[in-house]
């Protein structure tokens, strides 16, 4: 039986392992980072376990909208679109989201709002769910904004 690393591997290493690892090298560091990342995995996790039964829940298909790209919105990226805004915002660590599927900006209200602007596409290759091609969630992280008359709005 071959008991080397590469055949047994089991010292796994997840992305909050790895960002937690790189947060204890930074003593000032409040953990606000690690924290908006753990939300935006749980995101990653719902959506993935969304599109493995998404023909058994029923969430093939057109939502009967289209994005700012024009695009048709498929009833996927609408749920994609609603769990990472809702996992982003209770993360309590982003002031402004903007989303592929939404045509304006989303400012988080005071009270819940970070110091972080995410922008992302929630479910980017979404055409192709009925074909079986790959899909994936894409964003950036934009730090350190300077955000002024967001309450006039």
């Amino acid at each position: 039986m071959d008991h080397s690393a590469d055949a047994q591997r089991t010292d796994l290493m997840t992305i909050m392992r790895f960002v937690l690892n790189e947060q204890s090298k930074h003593p000032v560091s409040r953990g606000d980072f690690s924290i908006l990342l753990s939300h935006i995995v749980l995101g990653c996790k719902f959506v993935c376990s969304a599109v493995s039964k998404a023909g058994l829940a029923k969430l093939i298909g057109l939502a009967g909208d289209t994005n700012v790209q024009g695009e048709e919105q498929k009833k996927l990226d609408v749920l994609s679109n609603d769990v990472f805004v809702k996992a982003l915002v209770s993360s309590g660590r982003t002031s402004i989201l903007v989303s592929e599927e939404n045509e304006q900006a989303i400012i988080v209200e005071p009270s819940k709002r970070g110091k972080y602007c995410v922008v992302f596409d929630p479910l980017d290759g979404s055409s192709n769910i009925d074909c079986g091609v790959s899909i994936g969630t894409i964003g950036a992280i934009f730090s350190n904004l300077r955000i002024w008359n967001l309450t006039n709005r």
